[in-house]
């Protein structure tokens, strides 16, 4: 299970960092079109501020699980200095339920309000505003298993490594 468990979360974040890679990219590119036309041709587009916007949004959600599979997410290591293994664990793991709980509630009140956006447009693009929404819960989701996968990891499988940097 343990071996599975890191299979899954490691191919997930690889295939989820990769989108948001490419979105990333995408963001870059409109953003350097948009000052093209701005300022050279004196004709902005109309589109790019919002398709930036919501491809912001979609990169922010699809790259917290890859971050949180890895540990790089900031922390505040309580428990870091404490001698019990089994606490530390504990803590990690209680943490890990807080995140899985968060990310339920994401899930629970996100999906309803993509679906209830479902007739709304975005003004420049016209695209339905359930696409910007959906990233909400579908980041959610992603970062809820691989939440779970790091439960099923042995202990200090994925132990996050302090530098003299991260304790300033």
């Amino acid at each position: 299970m343990n071996k599975r468990a890191f299979w899954l979360g490691l191919k997930l974040a690889n295939m989820t960092e990769i989108a948001a890679a490419v979105l990333l990219i995408a963001v870059i590119a409109m953003n350097l079109a948009q000052v093209f036309f701005r300022y050279v041709l004196v004709d902005p587009l109309s589109w790019t501020e919002e398709t930036m916007r919501y491809s912001t949004t979609w990169m922010v959600f699809l790259a917290a699980g890859p971050a949180l599979f890895r540990g790089e997410h900031m922390v505040i290591n309580l428990f870091s200095e404490v001698r019990s293994d089994r606490l530390r664990m504990l803590a990690h793991r209680a943490a890990l339920v807080c995140i899985g709980a968060f990310c339920l509630l994401l899930m629970w009140e996100g999906y309803p309000a993509a679906i209830d956006n479902m007739r709304q447009v975005s003004p420049a693009t016209r695209i339905p505003m359930t696409i910007p929404y959906m990233a909400i819960p579908v980041g959610a989701t992603l970062m809820l298993i691989k939440a779970v996968c790091l439960m099923f990891l042995p202990d200090g499988a994925f132990v996050r490594k302090e530098t003299e940097e991260n304790r300033l």
